[in-house]
């Protein structure tokens, strides 16, 4: 197996060492990135303008997810334009994973507690999975924290949950991801997506064949260097996932989405529909 591909013998600085690809992808991706980075900047003034009252968390929490979103859009499209695709697509499962909860909780108001408590669920749970992976350690073994400490943080946690059905006359429930988007009416968004995303946060063997570089049967090397795909893809379908965030959190305060939001959703169709027709004529 040879070394690497065309890149071998470069030594790539992640941060600076890929000025002429950036470049590269500017000039060629000019338009997706363009819409990418006005959309971002439409949303955090959207958000700015707004009159939040920090004492309504029914306000406060699905404003604060549109944040994130608007924030993993800016990550996602500095990951892709160096050339880092599958970290990218990785963090686009997090566009999909804030805009499940936020249309969620619009949704259903009351399952605002249990997004609230989920913490609390998953804390208990992770150190229950401490303390039985330790059970085979040997008695010398160093325990850091220790498992007495670990058993008081889970009392503490149990009584938090109890506290919990005391006040809400019902016990926590474990709401995952695609519960989120059905009730939300976003699942339709997600399927297929959120399954490539995760393959390539969760370092599944899926997400590795990109970097293999093979002629045939025989694997030729293995790819070092930037990794473009289908970068433009990327991107739109991701911008979609804030558009959608951003409409449903307008409605949800009962307030207009300024115009210039409007005119790009419009630039965003128009572009769309250009890729699907050129998808086309390439079949």
């Amino acid at each position: 197996m040879r070394g690497a591909d065309s890149m071998s013998g470069q030594c790539l600085d992640p941060i600076n060492g890929r000025g002429p690809y950036i470049e590269k992808m500017l000039g060629r991706h000019a338009e997706s990135l363009k819409i990418t980075c006005s959309l971002a900047t439409a949303g955090e003034l959207f958000v700015a303008k707004l009159k939040i009252s920090a004492d309504d968390p029914h306000q406060l929490i699905p404003t604060c997810l549109l944040i994130r979103q608007v924030s993993g859009l800016r990550a996602l499209a500095l990951l892709a334009v160096n050339g880092f695709y599958t970290e990218a697509l990785g963090h686009q499962r997090g566009l999909m994973e804030a805009l499940a909860r936020l249309s969620g909780l619009m949704a259903r108001p009351e399952w605002l507690q249990d997004y609230l408590i989920q913490d609390v669920l998953n804390r208990k749970k992770m150190l229950g999975d401490i303390l039985s992976f330790r059970q085979d350690w040997p008695p010398e073994m160093v325990r850091e924290p220790s498992d007495e400490v670990l058993q008081q943080q889970i009392a503490e946690a149990t009584q938090r949950l109890m506290d919990f059905k005391a006040e809400q006359g019902r016990t926590a429930r474990d709401i995952k991801t695609f519960d989120w988007a059905q009730i939300g009416g976003v699942d339709h968004l997600m399927y297929g997506r959120f399954v490539m995303a995760s393959e390539a946060l969760h370092f599944a063997p899926k997400s590795l064949e990109n970097l293999l570089v093979v002629n045939g049967e025989e694997l030729e090397s293995i790819r070092i260097g930037p990794e473009e795909k289908d970068f433009d893809h990327l991107l739109m379908t991701s911008c979609r996932y804030v558009f959608v965030g951003l409409q449903k959190l307008a409605s949800h305060l009962g307030v207009d989405l300024p115009d210039d939001v409007e005119d790009l959703h419009q630039r965003f169709n128009a572009l769309e529909e250009r890729m699907a027709d050129d998808a086309l004529r390439e079949e």
